[in-house]
């Protein structure tokens, strides 16, 4: 089978945490064989999930995909991840450059947090029923009332 003019051989493609990937064979569309330029590590991949940049690198531990993340700790304040030691210590680098090591639940747990609150955020702005979409407040009834007023005593 023809490959796609995307899809030839040495053609690259950036996914979305792990770099660039660069294709070494097609088959079909759902097996295109890449190869990541970081690490070298070879896999199978749809060219849907290609294009679209959803290409994860197995040989990297999912730990060090936070690096570069930001979390906020009630005692340093924001902190940036800088690297993930052995299997369970975080380096951290706090808004003065001083490195702070915490272990991985902890800064998962300020992680989760930062996003429930984000989420939290989001959530707020948007009506969650029908009767909060179509409800109105007072100054919006008096401002409707006196635009109202004002074109029937128009013509008048």
């Amino acid at each position: 089978m023809e490959a796609p003019s995307d899809m030839k051989n040495g053609a690259k493609f950036k996914t979305n945490k792990h770099g660039f990937v660069s294709v070494v064979e097609y088959y079909n569309c759902y097996t295109v064989i890449v190869a990541f330029e970081n690490t070298g590590n070879i896999r199978a991949i749809s060219a849907a999930k290609l294009r679209s940049g959803i290409v994860s690198d197995r040989s990297i531990p999912p730990e060090s995909i936070m690096v570069g993340e930001k979390v906020e700790s009630v005692k340093h304040g924001w902190l940036t991840i800088v690297q993930v030691e052995s299997e369970n210590i975080v380096v951290l680098k706090n808004e003065q450059n001083e490195e702070i090591r915490l272990l991985l639940p902890a800064v998962q747990k300020m992680k989760d947090k930062s996003e429930e609150m984000e989420q939290k955020k989001s959530d707020s702005s948007v009506p969650a029923s029908l009767e909060q979409l179509t409800k109105r407040n007072k100054k919006t009834r008096d401002v409707n009332s006196i635009f109202k007023k004002v074109f029937t005593d128009y013509g008048q």
